[in-house]
């Protein structure tokens, strides 16, 4: 349906490079947008950007780390340069530091903060005239289960997702007279990189004991997100801003 159709767009997708953000921005790309990835790891941004291009679409890479507020300026100016506009901002880079709260360190706390909160905060902050510009754009943030439903072990990771979940209804508010729409994307358990074990007895043990919370009887993968991703990105969810939208299997309960 038109209403879904992202021709014309313009996208932005932190945290590219792979996992979710990979997988968003594919799908971003083939419904129709032009996509920036965007990721500390620049080849593996070319390496997708050159992807989207081969299949028709239009794409540009660049190098970002999200903590470092003086690299979002930059970017902005990079991708306006490219593309000419901005529509779409997918807050997605993240960090998780798996610790029991007894073992959070300073530093571990203040790096969750930077890439988890302040980056999307002040990122989203910087590009809100851009988005605001063509009659209204649209963030999506990327939370996490654990803001809405704690669990032991990554705790820090957990309240610093619950307060990005708070202030994307407080810029949903206050944005929304620039037309600029602002919403929670929710994954359950993904299964990506970030939070599988390495040691393969202990994935396969973890798969199956997570697995088990969800009403499937399987973890996420990343394009499971997608379309939910494409709506809110969309005229589709045009009346909605300042809501969580939750793609977690049924685990929460």
């Amino acid at each position: 349906m038109d209403r879904f159709d992202l021709t014309g767009k313009v996208a932005l997708v932190t945290g590219a490079s792979r996992g979710i953000g990979h997988a968003l921005a594919l799908g971003l790309a083939e419904a129709g947008a032009k996509v920036v990835a965007a990721s500390r790891t620049l080849d593996a941004c070319q390496t997708l950007a050159d992807q989207i291009t081969a299949s028709g679409g239009e794409a540009m890479a660049a190098e970002l780390d999200v903590g470092e507020l003086n690299q979002h300026q930059p970017l902005l100016e990079a991708v306006l340069s490219h593309f000419g506009r901005l529509d779409v901002l997918v807050n997605n880079a993240g960090v998780l530091r798996p610790h029991l709260t007894t073992r959070v360190t300073p530093e571990e706390l203040d790096g969750i903060l930077a890439v988890n909160l302040k980056g999307p905060l002040f990122l989203s902050q910087a590009a809100l005239d851009n988005l605001a510009a063509d009659g209204g754009g649209s963030i999506i943030n990327i939370g996490a289960l654990g803001a809405f439903q704690p669990m032991e072990g990554i705790g820090a990771y957990c309240a610093v997702k619950a307060a990005m979940a708070n202030w994307t209804t407080t810029m949903a508010r206050e944005w929304a007279s620039r037309g600029v729409r602002v919403n929670l994307l929710v994954p359950g358990p993904v299964a990506t990189d970030m939070i599988l074990p390495r040691d393969s007895e202990a994935r396969a043990r973890f798969e199956q004991e997570v697995a088990a919370e969800t009403i499937f009887g399987r973890l996420g993968v990343p394009d499971d997100l997608v379309g939910a991703a494409v709506f809110l990105a969309s005229d589709a969810s045009a009346f909605m801003s300042g809501r969580p939208v939750f793609v977690d299997g049924g685990m929460l309960r």
